[in-house]
């Protein structure tokens, strides 16, 4: 019974696109990895304009219950 299973070989995930591949690295072709890499800038990106405004407001509302 064990022989009649077919044996998935070796593989990876992408970490972009999530396809399977055969390789070392996280990322199927560097198309995906600049894809990630860009994505991931554009998250920090707003991320750190989330935390300006927050700071701001806060600072202004700090200065004005004074």
């Amino acid at each position: 019974m064990a022989d009649d299973v077919e044996r998935i070989p070796q593989h990876r995930h992408c970490l972009n696109c999530n396809k399977a591949f055969v390789g070392d690295g996280r990322y199927c072709s560097e198309a995906c990895e600049n894809g990630r890499v860009s994505e991931l800038k554009k998250k920090r990106n707003n991320l750190l304009i989330v935390w300006g405004i927050a700071v701001a407001i806060m600072v202004v509302a700090i200065v004005c219950s004074l």
